[in-house]
C-alpha cells in the first residue's frame, strides 16, 4: 500500500485529490495540511511513501517545504501538484528535490498513474510544465552562446568583464577604482580603452552593449 499525502491550502481541491487517489485499492491519501509546516509535522506522524505539494501557500511554501523535507525524509517522494507552470518555478522545484511536477487540471487516472511512477524513482513532469522547462533550457543555451561570442570576437578578459559589469551597475570609475584595487586614473584608461576596443562611445553605450550579450 502506497501512503499518500496531499499538502494544499485549497480544502475543497485538496479533499477531491484525496478521493481521487483513494479510489485506487494501492493508495492510501490522507490530508497533509495547508501549509509547510503542517506537512512536515504531517510527515513526522503519518511517514507517508509520497507528498502531492502545492506551491503557493501561507507561513511556508511547497518548494521551501520540499527543500527541508527532503533534509529530513530524503528518500520521501515529492510530487509538486500546482496551477503554476513557469519555468522559474519548475527550475526551482527541481532545484529542492522534488521528484514531480504536475499541473492541477491533471485526470484522476493520470494523477494515480504519476503516484505510482514516482514511487518507482520515475521523474513525473506533465507535459505542458515539460514545454516550459525545454523553453527555459533552450533560452539558458541562447544566453550563454550570445556571451561566448561576445567575450571570443572581442577577445574580453576576465578584468575587462568585470569592469563592464561594474559600470552596468552605475559604479563611478573611483568605485569601481576600489573594489578592483586600482587608482581612479588607471581605472579611468582601462574604461577608455575598452570603449575603444568594443567600437563604443560612452558608458550609456556600454551597458547597451553589455544587455544585449548577457554580459550584465
Amino acid at each position: 500500500m502506497i501512503k499518500a499525502m496531499v499538502v494544499d491550502d485549497q480544502t475543497l481541491l485538496k479533499e477531491t485529490l484525496i478521493f481521487m487517489l483513494n479510489q485506487d485499492k494501492d493508495i492510501e491519501a490522507i490530508d497533509g495540511g495547508g501549509n509547510g509546516y503542517e506537512a512536515l509535522e504531517k510527515c513526522k506522524e503519518f511517514r507517508p511513501d509520497i507528498v502531492l505539494m502545492d506551491i503557493r501557500m501561507p507561513k511556508l511554501d511547497g518548494i521551501n517545504a520540499t527543500n527541508k523535507i527532503k533534509e529530513i525524509y530524503p528518500h520521501l517522494k515529492i510530487l509538486i501538484l500546482t496551477t503554476f507552470e513557469d519555468e522559474e518555478s519548475i527550475f526551482e522545484a527541481m532545484e529542492k528535490g522534488a521528484d514531480g511536477y504536475l499541473v492541477k487540471d491533471i485526470k484522476p487516472d493520470a494523477l494515480v498513474m504519476a503516484v505510482k511512477a514516482a514511487i518507482q524513482d520515475l521523474y513525473v513532469m506533465h507535459k505542458n510544465a515539460l514545454d516550459y522547462l525545454r523553453k527555459g533550457i533552450n533560452k539558458t543555451i541562447a544566453q550563454k552562446k550570445s556571451t561566448s561570442n561576445a567575450i571570443e570576437c572581442f577577445d574580453l578578459t576576465n578584468k575587462e568583464i568585470t569592469i563592464i559589469r561594474h559600470i552596468v551597475n552605475g559604479k563611478s570609475n573611483k568605485e569601481i577604482a576600489e573594489e578592483l584595487n586600482f587608482t581612479e586614473g588607471t581605472v579611468k584608461n582601462k574604461v577608455s580603452r575598452l570603449l575603444d576596443k568594443l567600437g563604443l562611445k560612452d558608458r550609456t553605450q556600454m551597458v547597451v552593449f553589455a544587455i544585449k550579450n548577457n554580459l550584465s
